[in-house]
């Protein structure tokens, strides 16, 4: 029987340390070393000595081989190995649900291919500064030639890599706050006071802008797909101090009307 351009062993549905280390694209050396550090089970010997490895140690192989692929260490590896239900199969069927698995893997790569050329070819994908500069243009919290300070750029940063779609998702939900004239027109008084914080900015001016940022957000989030608490431990290398407490107090506000 030939299986893969490898020629079985004579014992039915078995095959020979050579013949499965083929099969999983190592060497047989590799094979025996899982074996002697138990990651892989060693299997039934035949009457002459040699190991013969049936489907449960085909799949098992092979797995082990994809994890090890993707850089996963060792121990790792032991740990999944050792939860996956492994039941013994004929061969053929062991060979049927990896070609299976394949397929799935096959569609999901495709997938991800497809969607990596589309945000290739998107300009907002790696510009989320240029993408918010220009929303918040159209609404009138910036003027025509005005442009984001370092910080706010890498909050737009932030919240585009945090955000599931990136920046452009993050607007389209954020749109019934931009939609909202009272909304609007407090932004750019808020964007100010913000830039104004400084050592010398008392905790009672802190805790109101918190408040009154809080009063303008959903306390999810952007309805739950940005965690603030996440933005707030990402932005803090980049705030003084002073900003540092006021995104604490934002956070710590959000969560109290959860």
């Amino acid at each position: 029987m030939r299986i893969f351009g490898i020629v079985s062993s004579t014992v039915p549905g078995r095959l020979s340390v050579k013949e499965v280390a083929e099969l999983a694209g190592v060497t047989p050396r590799t094979v025996r070393y899982y074996h002697s550090i138990g990651l892989l089970a060693e299997p039934p010997r035949d009457g002459s000595g040699y190991r013969r490895y049936g489907g449960k140690e085909v799949v098992e192989l092979v797995r082990i081989v994809r994890l090890r692929a993707v850089g996963m260490p060792l121990p790792q590896i032991a740990q999944r190995v050792a939860s996956a239900d492994t039941d013994d199969a004929s061969l053929a069927g062991a060979l049927s649900a990896l070609a299976d698995e394949i397929d799935a893997e096959i569609t999901r790569l495709t997938t991800t291919r497809d969607r990596l050329r589309d945000m290739a070819s998107s300009e907002p994908f790696d510009q989320p500064v240029k993408v918010l500069t220009h929303a918040l243009q159209n609404q009138g919290v910036l003027g025509p030639a005005d442009h984001l300070r370092s910080g706010e750029q890498w909050a737009a940063a932030v919240l585009d890599a945090l955000h599931p779609e990136g920046m452009p998702g993050l607007l389209a939900q954020a749109s019934a706050l931009f939609g909202d004239s009272t909304v609007r027109a407090a932004l750019g008084p808020l964007r100010r006071r913000l830039r104004k914080l400084s050592a010398r900015s008392s905790e009672e001016e802190i805790a109101a802008l918190a408040s009154d940022v809080a009063a303008l957000l959903p306390s999810d989030g952007v309805d739950g797909q940005v965690d603030i608490g996440l933005v707030d431990l990402l932005l803090t290398d980049r705030l003084n101090p002073t900003q540092q407490r006021f995104m604490h107090q934002l956070r710590a506000q959000l969560q109290d009307r959860r």
